[in-house]
């Protein structure tokens, strides 16, 4: 894939749902980046779906437990993914399952929300990047290590 498009769209998606800035768009970008290779859709052996390997229930609990309270964010969402908003209103693991392996813009907001919920700003240096995603995305029971993280994205 190119990542100039890649970037490109991680851009356009964010600004629609009015949560782009640098820091975000590099931290997405490279999220891609050491979750995939931008190369899978399917995390080989894992529920893990699209290029930012986000797990279904993840994004179940972020429709539920997220947007459910910011029905604005939620309709900026919907529309900017090209979902329909029932599928944020009553969220179900099968659809998200679907909807991350063929739809890129859900892909990518999906990777933003889930960053979005962390009360912590947004790193802007890459050591604290890496750092970032290992304790809020990758987590400490994820096989990712901060070490990965910097030696993908370089």
């Amino acid at each position: 894939m190119d990542e100039k498009q890649i970037r490109d769209l991680i851009v356009r998606i964010l600004e629609k749902i009015g949560m782009h800035s640098k820091e975000a768009e590099d931290l997405v970008f490279r999220t891609g980046k050491v979750e995939s290779s931008y190369k899978y859709i399917r995390q080989l052996r894992g529920p893990a779906r699209g290029l930012f390997q986000c797990e279904p229930w993840v994004s179940v609990d972020i429709c539920k437990n997220y947007l459910s309270y910011r029905p604005e964010l939620m309709k900026k969402v919907a529309n900017a993914i090209k979902v329909n908003v029932s599928h944020f209103v009553q969220p179900k693991e099968e659809d998200w399952d679907f909807i991350l392996e063929t739809n890129l813009a859900a892909q990518i907001a999906m990777c933003r929300l889930h960053y979005r919920r962390i009360p912590s700003k947004l790193p802007n240096s890459l050591k604290g990047q890496a750092a970032y995603w290992k304790k809020y995305y990758n987590s400490s029971a994820g096989r990712g290590t901060v070490e990965d993280f910097l030696e993908r994205v370089a």
